[in-house]
């Protein structure tokens, strides 16, 4: 028999069919579909709703309380720079720009230009931008004080511009003002700009007040005194070299930038409302518990800085209805629960509740659910519709066209064939980008589709497997390519990864013909993302210890540390040894940041002893404390040999550990050899114990001997 008989059978059977089968169960489910439509997708779409509702909140309320975080920290950062300021001597070299100097042309600072994101209305209620600098602060002083009286501070504060500027780059998308207001009447505020008025008083502010009387971090929504709209301000004091109050520091960030993040779906962002509510669960009555902190209808409004803002709270037309939200509430639970509300039902979906902390809530018409369930039912039976009719035609057409499709059917199945033959051909030859042509909208094409893929997919994984080389020989020349020369000491050190590229670290830092700084460290993990976090470990180290020197080993430390909990995610963290050879004293100072063992072998005593492991490691908390250890007096052939635990966590092949006492014997044996000989043997041993199992970890060695 021949193709085209065949195809023709084969296509009335895989056409004909089908389309009968398909056009009998669609009128059946069309009967049904117009009895359980309604009913099952309303349910559906209520339950959906609900869900998206829940996981909305959820989602806002740990947005929220990341903002929160961030601001807090910025705040403790500029508040902590304050306070070292006001017990450091005055600079008064450093230029001073009050808020006068702002609004007058020839005394304005340079830098002065129209804000992005500062502006007021003015007298037609049109936003103009405000002309803001930031390259330097304003200086304003309260009415009846005199800048000889307070010359001293003003010099002390003169630096500030660079504490504001770090702090503004934490969050630029949301910060708004920053400022410093001293109790002897000094106003200092970043972005540098004019405007201020006369009878201005920053220690007769609701945020200033707050923070004094309460000694600690407090929070105001309050109307801007500059852009006139409703803010957020977060303020704490600083206190005076003796422990008494000196004044507040505070941020000030525009309430509406909270919600940027807030992702309303499309089908509810104009008939919802997002709202912050702060829960005064000791309030008797229950209208005055929900206070509405924002809402994001208000980022219109513009009000009197000299006013208080007005408190409102969220209430309902049927109070016994909210009994149940403030029991989730008091129990740190998120829900939605039907209310009504301003005559009509809506669900309200509100967050989880922290203690002293506010919490989201969105506010949805319930009408819009049931809508959008209509809606739902009206599409379904308009597609099933669409579908009968379709498949009708198809019934009438297929019958007519099936065996012209025959004819040319045998040659649509042999040309992609062929073709395919000879493109497989050209793809085992190295050709990567040979690509077919088939539309043949069967398996055929899928398989011309999945060819074409293959091959992009071949050169991928070619170019990645170059890509992983060219980032092992860029790490490879991070490395210390040579042993360093230092006089009375020699040293080698020596890197294995087990990928192209790994997470271990070694460098040696000349500092000058007499000391010599050492570091080594071990990243979580491998791979890119390890070889990532080592190069910017590296870069800090070797800026900080250029900058700052390397004598205040703690210092260095800390510094380092902060960098990379700011700069690297939770799940990453760096164990760090670091250490500061003298020639001329033959000493070691060294520090640990949870780096260990390190074994020092004495060549008088003929031991090995494991050195104490201090610290917890690099990256995790960046307020961490680092001792440093009793310095080492290096002996002629005493050794110090520092690793990483890639070498003692070696398995073998039975699934044995290398372990610290092989270890610590091998490093007795070749102890009359030197540094480079000892890191040999040593990466000779390792490799002959773990024979044929794979190297699941980078390995690292440094080896110090007193000569």
């Amino acid at each position: 028999m021949k193709i085209r008989t065949r195809l023709l059978i084969l296509l009335l059977l895989i056409t004909l069919v089908p389309l009968i089968l398909s056009t009998i169960f669609h009128s059946y489910s069309a009967l049904r579909l117009s009895h359980d439509l309604t009913s099952d997708t309303r349910e559906q779409l209520q339950k959906n709703a609900f869900t998206l509702l829940h996981t909305l909140v959820d989602e806002y309320g740990q947005i929220l309380k990341r903002d929160e975080t961030q601001i807090l920290l910025a705040l403790q950062l500029q508040a902590r720079e304050v306070e070292r300021l006001l017990a450091s001597p005055s600079k008064t070299n450093l230029p001073i720009y009050f808020s006068e100097d702002f609004d007058h042309h020839a005394s304005r600072p340079e830098g002065l230009t129209p804000s992005t994101k500062h502006f007021r209305p003015d007298q037609d209620g049109d936003l103009q931008a405000i002309p803001v600098t930031y390259q330097q602060q304003v200086v304003f002083l309260t009415k009846g004080i005199e800048r000889q009286a307070v010359a001293d501070d003003l010099g002390k504060l003169a630096t500030m511009p660079e504490t504001y500027r770090l702090v503004h780059d934490i969050r630029p998308d949301l910060f708004l003002w920053q400022y410093t207001a001293l109790d002897k009447g000094i106003h200092t505020s970043f972005p540098g700009k004019g405007g201020y008025p006369s009878e201005y008083d920053p220690r007769q502010r609701e945020w200033y007040l707050a923070a004094r009387s309460a000694d600690a971090p407090i929070s105001r929504v309050i109307t801007d005194l500059s852009t006139h709209t409703l803010i957020l301000t977060m303020a704490m004091p600083v206190h005076s070299p003796d422990g008494s109050f000196a004044g507040v520091t505070a941020i000030d960030v525009i309430y509406r930038w909270l919600f940027s993040d807030w992702t309303i779906p499309d089908s509810w962002r104009d008939v919802s409302e997002s709202m912050i509510l702060f829960f005064h669960a000791e309030e008797p009555e229950p209208k005055e518990k929900l206070e509405i902190v924002y809402r994001e209808e208000q980022h219109a409004l513009f009000g009197n800085w000299k006013m208080p803002v007005q408190r409102q709270f969220l209430q309902a037309d049927e109070p016994e209805q909210l009994s149940p939200i403030f029991e989730d509430l008091q129990n740190g639970r998120s829900g939605v629960r039907k209310v009504r509300y301003l005559g009509e039902n809506y669900l309200w979906a509100y967050g989880r509740r922290e203690p002293g902390r506010p919490f989201p809530l969105i506010s949805l018409p319930y009408q819009q659910v049931v809508a959008q369930a209509s809606k739902a039912e009206a599409y379904a039976q308009e597609q099933v519709l669409t579908t009968l009719k379709f498949s009708a035609l198809m019934l009438l057409i297929v019958a007519a066209v099936v065996s012209v499709l025959a004819v040319f059917r045998s040659r649509a199945v042999t040309r992609p064939v062929l073709e395919l033959a000879d493109a497989a051909k050209d793809l085992s030859e190295g050709n990567f980008g040979v690509r077919v042509d088939i539309n043949t909208r069967d398996e055929l094409e899928y398989l011309g589709k999945a060819f074409n893929n293959m091959g992009v997919s071949l050169l991928e994984r070619n170019q990645m497997k170059q890509s992983l080389a060219l980032a092992r020989e860029v790490q490879q020349h991070l490395l210390p390519s040579t042993s360093p020369q230092l006089a009375g000491f020699d040293i080698h050190g020596k890197s294995l990864y087990c990928d192209e590229t790994g997470g271990d670290y070694y460098d040696f830092i000349e500092i000058d013909t007499g000391h010599m700084g050492l570091a080594i460290g071990d990243v979580s993990g491998h791979g890119i993302g390890a070889a990532l976090l080592m190069a910017t470990a590296r870069g800090i180290l070797r800026s900080q210890v250029s900058q700052d020197g390397s004598d205040d080993l703690v210092a260095l430390l800390k510094t380092l540390n902060q960098h990379l909990v700011r700069d690297t995610r939770d799940d990453y963290f760096v164990t760090f040894f670091y250490s500061l050879l003298d020639s001329q004293a033959r000493t070691c100072h060294w520090i640990s940041a949870g780096h260990g063992p390190t074994f020092y072998y004495s060549r008088s005593k003929q031991t090995t002893i494991s050195l104490p492991c201090s610290g917890i490691p690099l990256g995790i908390f960046e307020e961490t404390d680092f001792d440093v250890n009793p310095p080492l007096s290096m002996a002629s052939g005493d050794i110090l040999l520092i690793g990483t635990d890639g070498v003692w966590e070696t398995r073998s092949p039975e699934g044995e550990l290398f372990g610290t006492e092989r270890l610590c014997s091998l490093l007795e044996k070749y102890s009359m050899t030197t540094s480079t000989e000892i890191c040999t043997a040593i990466m000779e041993e390792v490799t002959d114990f773990r024979k044929t199992s794979p190297q699941l970890d980078d390995i690292t060695m440094v080896v110090i001997k007193s000569v």
